[in-house]
């Protein structure tokens, strides 16, 4: 007895089933696939803005004294943040360092001025670190995909300061009036105190990932000053 074969329409019947099945099982690794990749991408955006926020902490703890300084640490500009911070380096003198964030491109970037040992030094580097691009080599990117950044400071007791003028002005007003008191042999525990910047606040909108809309990140850091 002969055998009976597939009919040419049951094999078109089951290479039509298995393509259906194939696409799908296809279209299924496709999108677990993307879905790791964006994943992936979205937990390294996510480490650099840990490493961010971290190398903001360190700096904002190290932040200069006014007093030492003669000058306001911190000076504010169009998505740029520059401060000044005290430089401890094992075995050798105190130092000053001077440090940028700011938004080069769609990327901020942290840029560092080579230690300096006079204030002559800290106002060039200063001068250097407000040219986009100044720092050279020194320049780190830090988190990409960034469409503006800005900060504030809070100085005391005058609260939170946008801009350069009030900052300097606190500043300026509250180691005056320290020195007064200073000068007369008053107690400073009567109420005068040489005004500080207490702490710095970093504003950031970014994306955490392709097609992603931007999203506001902020960090406070204090100062300990």
């Amino acid at each position: 007895m002969a055998m009976r074969g597939f009919t040419l329409l049951e094999m078109l019947v089951a290479i039509t089933l298995l393509a259906v099945i194939a696409v799908i099982a296809w279209r299924g690794l496709d999108a677990m696939t993307r879905g790791r990749e964006r994943l992936t991408d979205h937990d390294n955006r996510l480490n650099s803005l840990k490493l961010l926020y971290g190398q903001f902490q360190s700096d904002c703890e190290h932040l200069s004294s006014p007093t030492l300084l003669q000058g306001s640490p911190v000076e504010l500009g169009n998505g740029q943040l520059l401060m000044v911070r005290d430089r401890r380096d094992e075995g050798r003198p105190g130092q000053w360092q001077v440090v940028a964030y700011r938004l080069n491109g769609n990327t901020v970037v942290r840029a560092a001025s080579p230690p300096a040992d006079n204030r002559s030094a800290v106002q060039a580097a200063m001068i250097t670190l407000r040219q986009a691009g100044g720092g050279g080599n020194l320049a780190r990117p830090l988190v990409g995909d960034a469409d503006s950044l800005s900060a504030r400071v809070w100085v005391e007791p005058g609260g939170w300061q946008a801009e350069n003028g009030r900052i300097a002005a606190a500043l300026l007003s509250g180691n005056a009036s320290a020195s007064a008191v200073a000068a007369s042999g008053v107690s400073a525990s009567l109420g005068v105190a040489t005004t500080a910047v207490r702490a710095i606040e970093l504003n950031l909108t970014a994306r955490m990932g392709d097609g992603d809309t931007p999203r506001r990140f902020q960090k406070i850091c204090m100062t300990g000053l």
